[in-house]
């Protein structure tokens, strides 16, 4: 799908090679968790990492065009489509979990207990460790867009300087990394810098220097990119989900959004795929039933200690676990709570576009979006989220 001239690039209404990223991310993010010595140990965050700055750059992105179009932003809107895009799947997630728990197929009963009130509130990012701790993403997002579209588009006054508001909060968040008692916030700074971009990309000038900059830097920061990883997983701690990593990995991978958003790079043509999109449309629910996948295979298969096989095999059935049960759970749950939210707000269930150099080798016209994209709509992470 082309986006050159700033008027194609505003004209977009799905980036394909998104969803592609996404399923990158949730690839990490298995590795991760698999627990498998014969793989690297990246740790899982590097993954919601890219969630984030996916998440941060749509979002915005789409909030940016619907105001365009509108005049304004409607946050009713906002927020009833994001409650009934988020909440029910991630809330037949902490009824699993509890199920198994008090099966015995879990932590402690007590413990989790303990927990659940700030699970169920999404704020699992201030729970102690334990069952489903993989939901300090989706509570880190899920606080920071009920703040973002308020700060950034509800008060108008600040809604003319929101570069320099998400700048601020950028400083703020990637000053306070590196400062141990407030390396929590350090956490934001990916969502921040995904922002920040689609602001920038909005204006036709700053657009037409990060289309320019599209052009040279694929190769080069996709060794960034790798150099950043393995960086981040020297220096930060498998306890701790924040740390001054996470800004210098997220600055790495919202560098690389340029070549992946527009212009004709093989990376953006490899993440385009048809299949690689479509997966990454699940990545959702993958992200949320995957350790339960991973837990069920680690009582069936020794881990691949023994040979490296077995943690290839491993890893791939819990690839494919996780992506059945969201398949399931996607069409049983996730798309009709989607359909409910929408028909509340009046508004129509976006068209997915189906990227041109995907449907035909010669590639041509992107089909034409004929329905409103959702500003609500990053998979996320949410998560990540997601």
């Amino acid at each position: 799908m082309r986006a050159d001239t700033f008027d194609e690039f505003r004209a977009v209404r799905y980036w394909p090679q998104l969803d592609g990223l996404r399923v990158v991310s949730i690839a990490i993010v298995l590795v991760a968790h698999s627990g498998d010595s014969w793989f690297p140990s990246f740790k899982g965050a590097l993954g919601v990492i890219v969630f984030f700055v996916i998440s941060g750059f749509l979002i915005t992105s789409l909030l940016l065009r619907e105001e365009s179009r509108r005049g304004r932003v409607s946050l009713s809107g906002f927020y009833v489509r994001r409650v009934f895009r988020i909440v029910p799947l991630y809330m037949v997630a902490i009824g699993c979990a509890t199920v198994l728990v008090f099966a015995g197929l879990g932590g402690s009963r007590e413990k989790w207990l303990e927990r659940l009130p700030y699970l169920l509130t999404f704020n699992g990012d201030f729970a102690v460790w334990g069952v489903f701790v993989h939901a300090w993403s989706i509570g880190v997002e899920e606080k920071f867009y009920i703040l973002w579209p308020l700060i950034a588009f509800a008060l108008l006054p600040l809604a003319t300087k929101r570069i320099w508001i998400a700048l601020g909060l950028l400083l703020v968040c990637v000053v306070s990394a590196f400062i141990p008692s407030l390396t929590y916030f350090g956490t934001y700074s990916a969502i921040l810098m995904g922002c920040t971009l689609a602001i920038l990309m909005h204006d036709p000038r700053a657009y037409a220097f990060i289309r320019h900059l599209a052009k040279p830097l694929p190769a080069t920061l996709l060794t960034l990119f790798a150099a950043a990883m393995f960086a981040v997983d020297w220096y930060m701690p498998w306890t701790e989900p924040t740390g001054f990593a996470h800004p210098l990995f997220a600055l790495a991978v919202t560098a690389a959004f340029p070549g992946i958003v527009v212009g004709q790079t093989w990376i953006k043509r490899i993440l385009s795929n048809r299949v690689l999109a479509f997966v990454g449309t699940r990545t959702y629910g993958i992200y949320l039933f995957h350790v339960f996948a991973i837990d069920a295979l680690n009582r069936i298969f020794p881990d691949g200690q023994t040979h490296p096989l077995v943690g290839i095999a491993r890893l791939l059935l819990a690839a494919a676990l996780s992506y059945a049960i969201a398949e399931v759970l996607y069409r049983v749950v996730e798309h009709p709570m989607i359909k409910v939210g929408r028909r509340l707000t009046g508004s129509k269930l976006p068209e997915r576009q189906v990227p041109a150099d995907a449907a035909s080798p010669a590639g041509g016209s992107p089909t034409p979006a004929t329905s409103e994209p959702d500003p609500t709509d990053d998979h996320a992470t949410t998560g990540a989220t997601r």
